[in-house]
Order: C-alpha cells, then structure tokens, then sequence
C-alpha cells in the first residue's frame, strides 16, 4: 500500500519509467547520430566546395552536448532500476529521487572518499562489551546508503577498499556496531549494484566516445573478476554476507558461489553458508546457473542435496538461519516464487522434477553408501516448509501424480507434457504416484511446514472448479466430477502421508487425530463448542470460504471434540457450501429459493437474499440443518445431477470415495515398506 500523499499524484512525488527512458535515449540517440551524418557529409562538400564550415559549429556544440547528457539519462535509468531492483514485478513509474544522483565524476570521488575514511575508521568493542565506534561507523553507512543505487559512487567506494578491504567490512562493521545486521544489507545492495553497473556498456554520438557506467573505474573490474574466479582454497568466511541481499547479475553470482560455496571441496558450514544461499534465494536465474555447473562438473544431484544439507544443519549452525536459506535457494530454483502453477518455464520445471525425486533418497541410503560412511539425511523443519512451498508452486503436478484414477498410474515418471483427464490441468511433467507420496512425506511432518502446499492446493482447487463448472455449464457435472475425484485422491495421498509421518512420532491415535484438527485449524463454532471437520485435508471446502475464520481459531478441547456426534456430515456440508458457490457461478439455479421460509429460521440468506458464508451458518445447529433441508429441497438424494441438490452431493461423494481409496492405498503401500524394509510398488 501508498501511504496517502505520497504516491505518484502527490506534488512531491519524484518518479521515472526506465522503460520510457531507453525509448527516449534511443530517439535522442539515432537523432544525434543522424545530425552527425549529416554534419559530416556538409562539412566534406564544404571542404570540397572550399567553403568555410564556421556555419556548422552550433551542429558540433550540439553533438558534444548530446555526449555529456546521453549518459547522464542512462544513469538516471540505471538508477531508477537500482532503486528497485528487488521489487522486479514493479514497472511503470518508479520511484527515484533525482536530489541523490550525483555528476558521474561527483559520484565517483565522493565514493573514494567515503572508502578512505571508512578504512581510517575504528572498530571494536570497548569496556564492557560496549561499542565506542558505533555512531561514527553508522554515519558512514547512512552515507553509502544514499547511494546505493549509484553505480559510479558505489564501484568506486568498492575499487577504494580493494579484495581485502571489502571483505573485511562485515568484520568491522560487526565489531564496531551495536545492531550491524540492516548495515551490512546496505553494503550488500550497493555491491550489487557496482557490480551491475560494471556489466553496462553505454555509448554516447561516435564509436570514439564510449561511455562506461562503472566498469572503468579504477580497480573495480578487477575486484569483481577476483570475486569470481575464487579463492585458492574455496570458501570465503567473508564474502558470503556481502552477496546475502543485494542483485547480482545471475552469470556473474552462480559463478562466485559456486567456487565459494558449492564446491565439493568448499569448508564453509553453518551461519558461514547462509549468506552465498541467500543470494541465490534472491536470484532465480543464479539459483539454477550455479546448481547446473557443479552437476555439469559431474557431481550427482543427490549428492550435492545431501552435501549441502548437512552443512546447513541446525546443529552446526546454533540456529535455523542456514537450513531456511538452503530450502528457499532451492525453492528459488524451482520456480516456486517467480513464476505460477501451471505455467512453469522448462528450465525451473526440469530443476523441480530432478529436485522431487531426488530429495526422498536422501533419508534413505544403501548398503554400499552406508560403508562408505554416508549417513542419511533428517532434513531441518527449516528447510522442510521450503519443499511445502516447491510443492505448493507445483500443486498441477502433484494433484496428476497423486491421482489413482488416471491411466498413467502405473507409469514411471517422466519428463514432458503429459496426458491427464483432469480438465484444466496442464503438467509440466508426470511424477509416479510413489515418487510423488514419497515427496510428500518430505514436508508432512508438521502443520508449519505442509501450510504452503496446502495454500497452493486451494489455489488449484478453486482454478480448477472454476474451469471444469464453466465448461459443464447448467448441462451436468461431468468436467467437475473428473476434478474433484482428482482433488479427493490429492488430499488423500496427504492425509495418508501427515498419518505415516507424525503417526510414528505420537503413537496415540486419538492425540494424532486432534493434532490433525489443529493443524488444519478446522474449528467452527458451534453453539458455542469446537468443531473439527477430522483430519482430512480440507484445503477443498474450508480455504477458499473461510479464509478470514482461520485466523481466529480456538484451542483443541478434547472433551467437545468427544461430544461432536457427527464431524463427517459436517464436512460434508462445508464443501457442499462450497460448492453450491461454484455451480452457481456458472449456471446452475435451485429451484428452491434458500430465503424460503421452510429455512428461515434462524435465516441462512443475508438481507440481499444471498447464502450466508458457511462460517456463519456454522455458528447454529439449526441454520445448518436448514442448508442441509434446503440441499435437500433442490435434488439431493434423487439422481438428476442437473439440479444444484444431488449434484453438490454427488461430487462430495465422489472427493470422498477418491480420499478414502487413496488413504486405504498408501496405508498398505507403508505397511508393505515396511515389512520389507524399503520403499515398495504397490
């Protein structure tokens, strides 16, 4: 949100469009160069003529006008792409201030300037742990921070310090200021953009007159090639944390983390890996880039997953802060924040598929492995949500391989476009109904680490219905019923996998079972008493109608859950309402109103005659009986799937019958495992 009063129609509002600007430098740009064509072709026939070309200088002073300010604008461009270099998804008008934006040769001698005085600056603790240096160490970052996104200013604060100057600025800073965390993401953001700007070739009018925005800067090219080629034994302690938030060019950032970090014989563990793994968290592009070099270099993905995984654990790290960066690199790499389900590019939908199915071996490992002295993986909860959110980004793709009802259920997985016969779905690739469970076991271990598979799975859900409820129109249900099988398969692969994994961390049924009812925050009041809807997975009926409701959830209370007479007629009627909702949207009409008076008291209609939110009618025994009459009153029970009724009832039968089959499967899939000891075929 914009505050009020400073937004773009606020007087004080300073803002450019880079985009509109490279359109605006091109024009100026082939304009000038057209006047000096043409300037040049006068002046040989004025020469030829013997004519005097004294006419011609104003053309001349304007050329050399148009080379000064040609790359004063791209400076304002690059700038205002600094700016906003991690909110990519903005374009337009962007937010810059031109009062910060020095002359190039301003910006480039007050950035040696700071460099010099920050290396003349103290550092370290004083007399009881107390920090004397650090009001004089933060005047020094205000200062840099203010111009950050300069990439002249910057690079030559960088070129200033030199290799070793600027990896020692984590170091200072940590041990001169009280709170040096937001100090050291100032340094990080304006690395970024030095090295950007070093990236940048811009000409002015004439090849003579090449105009570079950071590359020529004393010094810098070289620190920045130094960076990349890596260290004579891999593994800087230091240049890590002034990767962790700025923006990298990708080529540029995969490479320096990959001879840092990623390589085999790297040493770095812990806090020491956070930052290089954050960077590419940040970088989709260099998340991949570096993932794909070292298992070009041919190291096995399963071998890097598990490399990277025990130096990001908890216990060498005194914390999660490694494992969370570790899962959201990966997360990054499989497209799980940049692009949307459903729509993925080749290059994350490959990395995903490798990823899902390499990730479950690593908790598993052979005979031959265990010799050679590799231990299996117990990855950290930290890490585990960031699957949830790969799964959640790549909910088309579970829910094909999750569903048993499909003739490619017994095929193994493959790579490419896929056959379905769920309307509206589009995978990127097959998972076998086993790789697929086994990948879901992965995050099912608590109710924070499954919540972003489940929010990616109501988004699928609610797209899904939608399309199959269009194409059906008031005509049948055929389209809806082939979705909601494959939804009812979806969650029941889940619950069987939640049930498999916290099952054997609590053995008492009844205490899972209530575990499973929080987790999913299925609580409704009913006159005054708890309800949870069971275990199941009901991202189908509960997420899309009563989002807002779970944010004010009771505790369990095991006495009135014991009271509840009859919890799976209630989940029924949370989806039927659900569902009521996606039929009419697209045709259906009851042919009982539900303001009749029949089921009016207590009313289940608002004052515009429209349903209420189920959350509503739940508050009542009786309103919800009403819905129940009033489902009833349009068909359900009969069998024509035409009407609103029977047809609500007929695909909550069918989700139900696809949960149930899918939970009694894999229930005898992890029996079998385990009586044999290893991952069986069903």
């Amino acid at each position: 949100m914009t505050p009020p009063g400073t937004g773009p129609m606020s007087l004080d509002y300073s803002g450019l469009d880079p985009e509109l600007m490279d359109r605006f430098i091109t024009t100026f740009k082939s304009g000038g160069d057209r006047v000096g064509e043409e300037a040049g072709e006068l002046r040989r026939l004025l020469e030829q003529a013997r004519l005097t070309t004294a006419d011609l200088q104003p053309l001349a002073a304007t050329l050399l006008w148009l080379e000064v300010k040609l790359p004063e604008l791209r400076r304002r461009a690059q700038a205002a792409r600094a700016a906003n270099a991690l909110t990519p998804w903005r374009t337009g008008l962007l937010p810059f201030d031109e009062s910060r934006l020095l002359s190039q040769s301003e910006a480039r001698k007050k950035g040696a300037e700071l460099a010099e005085r920050f290396r003349d600056a103290k550092s370290g603790s004083g007399s009881f742990m107390e920090r004397p240096h650090d009001d004089a160490l933060r005047t020094l970052m205000t200062e840099l921070d203010a111009h950050r996104d300069d990439p002249d200013f910057t690079a030559a604060f960088f070129a200033g310090l030199g290799v070793e100057g600027t990896l020692g600025i984590v170091g200072k800073l940590r041990a001169g200021m009280r709170d040096p965390e937001k100090a050291i993401d100032v340094v990080s953001r304006a690395f970024g953009t030095a090295v950007r700007g070093a990236d940048v070739v811009s000409r002015g009018y004439g090849e003579r007159s090449g105009v570079f925005t950071g590359t020529d800067v004393p010094g810098f090219a070289k620190l920045k090639n130094e960076f990349a080629r890596g260290p004579s034994k891999p593994g800087d302690r230091s240049l890590g944390w002034l990767l962790r938030a700025g923006d990298f060019p990708p080529e540029w950032l995969a490479k320096v983390v990959k001879a840092h970090a990623l390589t085999p014989d790297s040493r770095l563990q812990g806090k020491e890996m956070a930052g290089y793994l954050d960077a590419l968290g940040n970088n989709p592009a260099a998340a991949r880039l570096a993932l794909a070099a070292v298992r070009k270099d041919g190291v096995p993905l399963s071998t890097l997953l598990r490399d990277l995984a025990w130096r990001t654990r908890r216990e060498v790290s005194s914390g999660p802060e490694a494992a969370n960066a570790f899962g959201r690199m990966l997360a990054t790499a499989a497209g799980a924040y940049d692009e949307k389900d459903g729509e993925h590019s080749p290059e994350s939908a490959r990395f995903a598929f490798d990823l899902m199915r390499a990730l479950p071996e690593l908790a598993n490992t052979t005979p031959a492995e265990q010799r050679q002295g590799i231990r299996p993986v117990d990855l950290d909860d930290a890490t585990r949500k960031h699957l949830a959110e790969i799964a959640g980004a790549y909910a088309t793709e579970v829910t094909e391989g999750a569903n048993l009802g499909d003739t490619n259920r017994t095929q193994g997985s493959a790579f490419g476009p896929v056959e379905t016969v769920v309307p509206g779905l589009k995978p990127a690739f097959r998972l076998s109904p086993e790789e697929t469970y086994a990948f879901l076991r992965l995050f099912a271990t608590s109710p924070a680490t499954i919540a972003p598979f489940e929010e990616g799975m109501g988004k699928l859900t609610d797209r899904l219905m939608t399309a199959a409820a269009r194409a059906d129109g008031d005509r049948g249900i055929d389209h809806l019923e082939r979705v909601m099988k494959a939804l009812g398969y979806t969650a029941g692969m889940q619950f069987a996998a939640e049930r498999a994994v916290q099952g054997r961390l609590d053995e008492r049924d009844k205490e899972f079972r209530e575990q499973q009812a929080a987790k999913l925050g299925l609580f409704i009041n009913v006159a005054g008493a708890p309800v949870a809807l069971q275990g199941q997975p009901l991202w189908i009926a509960v997420s899309t109608i009563a989002g807002a409701m779970l944010n004010d959830l009771t505790e369990v209370d095991k006495t009135r859950l014991d009271a509840l007479d009859d919890k799976s007629r209630l989940a029924a009627l949370a989806r039927g309402r659900w569902l009521v909702d996606t039929l009419m949207a697209e045709g259906f009409r009851p042919q009982v109103s539900a303001a009749d008076e029949r089921f009016n008291v207590p009313p289940i209609v608002d004052e515009n005659g429209q349903l209420l939110p189920f959350e509503k009618i739940a508050q009542s025994k009786e309103a919800l009986r009403n819905l129940n009459n009033w489902l009833i009153a349009n068909g359900s029970g009969l069998t024509d799937k035409s009407r609103i009724g029977e047809a609500t009832k007929q695909l909550d039968v069918l989700f139900r019958g696809a949960k149930d089959t899918a939970e009694d499967e894999w229930k005898r899939f992890d029996e079998l495992s385990q009586a044999e000891g290893s991952p069986s075929r069903r």
